[in-house]
């Protein structure tokens, strides 16, 4: 399979995101969170002389460095599980990559729908068009690549579980990061346990759940950082390193065991993020801060893109 073969695939998906991102430009998306003081309390007006002085942030750069482990290494090893442990052939792999990370597209679609309007019913019809429409992108390119789409009609089923999901959070970022990465450990038991297409399925939807959770992992972490929020955002970014590191000890544990044993790293992984998500919650309260239920939801989108 040469690269000129997902060339087209991949030049539309990239064509449909920036469509996207043009859309999002021109609407009404708030620079920042918007937060809400609760209490006086005397400790969270203390100034603190640097980001690190925040445990919000501290474990939120550990939370961006397992999520963006997972999130690569759950693709990374793909592949190989499907070709070495299925019989899969290489060059009947790639629309099943494909639709992992068009799972991300997927659902930061779905997080984007109060992006363009402000009429709570027709949100709700794109909650659930935004979504399929972002599948039927990814259907589109791979019916031009001329690949057999029959495999991927019963994940239409999974992306219901995805709008579910999404509809309970609320908006509320610390709500939203523990449903998701509960998921995500469903997702990743369910693919442990069972072989065969199910495996198959279960893995890939992992992307669906990891789409929304750098939005609000970044949110948690550099709210109450007042002047230290630009530091505090650039130790985050660094965290993104976990993408390398976190493959790499999934590739050693599959080498010690098998890629299908393996994937209990990102089981440990997602772990962390449903700690964080609850834990997170408890500091910014005591810190005098919550998340407007009116506006967060469309910070989180501007995050996302």
């Amino acid at each position: 399979m040469s690269v000129e073969s997902v060339k087209i695939p991949y030049l539309i998906l990239g064509a449909a995101f920036l469509i996207v991102a043009v859309f999002l430009k021109f609407s009404s998306l708030p620079d920042k969170p918007e937060i809400v003081v609760e209490s006086e309390d005397i400790s969270s007006k203390k100034d603190r002389s640097g980001a690190l002085q925040y445990p919000q942030l501290i474990l939120g750069m550990i939370g961006i460095f397992v999520y963006v482990g997972v999130e690569v290494s759950t693709a990374s090893n793909l592949p190989a599980y499907m070709e070495k442990d299925l019989g899969f052939l290489t060059k009947d792999i790639a629309p099943y990559i494909s639709l992992y990370w068009a799972s991300l597209m997927i659902g930061r679609w779905t997080g984007a729908v109060e992006a363009f309007t402000d009429k709570m019913d027709l949100q709700k019809i794109l909650r659930f068009v935004a979504p399929y429409l972002a599948f039927g992108v990814f259907l589109l390119v791979n019916a031009i690549a001329k690949h057999d789409l029959t495999p991927f009609y019963v994940y239409a089923l999974i992306i219901l579980v995805l709008i579910a999901a999404d509809m309970a959070s609320k908006g509320n970022p610390a709500r939203m990061l523990l449903i998701f990465s509960v998921l995500g450990i469903l997702a990743l038991l369910t693919g442990m346990s069972t072989t065969g297409m199910v495996s198959v399925y279960a893995f890939t939807s992992v992307g669906l759940f990891c789409s929304t959770l750098w939005p609000c992992i970044f949110t948690l972490a550099v709210s109450g950082l007042g002047k230290n929020t630009s530091q505090g955002s650039s130790f985050l970014i660094m965290m993104i390193m976990g993408g390398g590191i976190i493959s790499w000890l999934q590739g050693y544990v599959a080498d010690l065991t098998t890629i299908h044993v393996s994937y209990i790293v990102g089981v440990v992984c997602f772990a962390y993020l449903a700690f964080y998500a609850w834990k997170v919650k408890g500091i910014l309260s005591s810190q005098g801060i919550s998340f407007d239920k009116k506006n967060i939801r469309r910070a989180l989108v501007s995050l996302i893109y």
